[in-house]
């Protein structure tokens, strides 16, 4: 499914348990974190993908920073992904864990 939203919109809302991730089709989305910007995102990348996995609150929150085209990944499809294309959620995972690696490194800096 794609869906569209305009600068400025909120597309995720940090705390909430909707369970879609996202991936940039056009335009860029910034993530923040208690008012921090974190990430500037773009081009076939993807957001969303911890709560997506693990039914776990969203982690920050994500606005368009430009007009955005967005295909969603419903949560409805990651049972089926694991079980019958595994191979798809490689490479959301190999960015699962860059992501806490620079934030672990982000971490350590700041002690």
């Amino acid at each position: 499914m794609i869906r569209y939203f305009k600068k400025d919109q909120i597309i995720l809302t940090e705390g909430n348990t909707d369970r879609d991730a996202y991936i940039i089709e056009s335009g860029q989305c910034q993530v923040t974190k208690n008012d921090e910007v974190i990430a500037i995102l773009g081009k076939n990348e993807i957001f969303g993908e911890l709560g997506w996995l693990q039914h776990i609150p969203r982690s920050a929150t994500v606005t368009a920073v430009t007009d955005c085209t967005l295909q969603v990944i419903k949560e409805s499809e990651a049972p089926l992904l694991m079980e019958y294309n595994p191979k798809v959620l490689i490479p959301v995972l190999k960015i699962v864990c860059s992501r806490m690696g620079d934030m672990l490194d982000k971490m350590s800096k700041n002690i």
